[in-house]
This record gives C-alpha cells, structure tokens and sequence, in this order.
C-alpha cells in the first residue's frame, strides 16, 4: 500500500510539473490593472499571472481557514459557559449542604468500639 501511495503521489507532481512547465508562458505575463476611485487620478499597476494566482490561493486559504475554526470557536465559548454553569450549580450545592449541616448537627460518634471476640463452636464429636 506504501508502494502504491507513493507512486500516484509521485504521478500526481510530475502532472502538476507538467502543467506549469507546458503554461510557463502565461505565467510570466504582465497583467495591467487600474483603480479609479473618483478621488484622485486613476492608480495603475501590473502583476504577472503567476503572482495573482497566489494571491487568490493565498486569501481563499485564509477564507477558509477562518471558516473552518470558526464553529470551533463556537464550541469552546458554549463548554466554557456550561463549565461556569456547572461551577457554579456546585458551589450552590455546597452551600446549600453547609446550611443543612448547621441546621441539623449530627450526634459527633466517639472512638469506635472494639469488637468483642465471637465465641467458637466447641468441637464435637460427630456421632
């Protein structure tokens, strides 16, 4: 199984190699882009194809990211609000008990008593 992970792995870069070697040419195009805000004069500047696609790569990432860890931020916010509940629900209890210990004092017992040894059966004959 190892053997064959590694080959479709292997298979699957020299694919990925292929296909930038074979668009290195579009790749290294100059792409022209303009902002006109209405401000100021109009903002021109130029990337190459290959640099906007990192960049979107880069960003959908952390998109994605941000909504991946999200419902776990979710998670964690509520098991901390159920863990402050739970505390909280104890320590009533606790003081709850306390007040009923007050109210109602339980005789304190003394030293335990020592058993007293248990007669043995005199051994009879059987008969």
């Amino acid at each position: 199984m190892k053997l064959f992970r590694l080959f479709t792995t292997l298979l699957l870069l020299a694919v990925i190699v292929l296909f930038v070697r074979q668009n290195m040419a579009t790749f290294q195009r100059d792409l022209d882009f303009s902002l006109y805000l209405f401000i100021r004069e109009d903002v021109r500047w130029s990337l190459k194809v290959s640099t906007v696609i990192f960049l979107s790569g880069f960003v959908g990432l952390l998109i994605g990211l941000a909504l991946m860890f999200r419902p776990f931020y979710h998670t964690r916010k509520a098991l901390q609000a159920e863990r402050s509940e739970k505390e909280r629900l104890l320590g009533e209890r606790a003081k709850a008990s306390e007040e009923a210990d007050m109210a109602h004092p339980q005789a304190v017992a003394g030293p335990p008593r020592e058993k007293a040894p248990e007669p043995q059966a005199a051994d009879t004959p059987a008969g």
